[in-house]
């Protein structure tokens, strides 16, 4: 199978495992939403129903920020604790995709 990605695999090394345990291919959207709010810390973005907000898109920032960002950097690793805050009703089935 040909595919083409829309974000360097050697940047985000967590990333394509996340694709292969999850079964799954990071859309082109999915990678710019992800990569708006890596670059945008403080930006709020509104995405709708099954985009991958929950199942793709939170797991890709939860893995920069504890895992490929700290690969990154040639200082000295720091302790860094990443918080996820989510509505409840979605509480369930993200602890289940974070667990995985």
């Amino acid at each position: 199978l040909r595919c083409t990605r829309a974000w360097d695999s050697r940047l985000h090394p967590s990333w394509l495992v996340l694709e292969s345990h999850l079964r799954l291919q990071i859309r082109p959207r999915q990678y710019l939403v992800a990569k708006d709010l890596i670059d945008n810390t403080a930006r709020i973005s509104q995405l709708n129903m099954g985009e991958g907000k929950t199942r793709v898109i939170m797991p890709m920032l939860v893995l920069y920020w504890t895992r490929d960002q700290a690969l990154a950097k040639s200082a000295p690793r720091r302790q860094a604790l990443t918080r996820v805050t989510v509505l409840s009703p979605l509480l369930d089935e993200l602890r289940d995709v974070l667990h995985q």
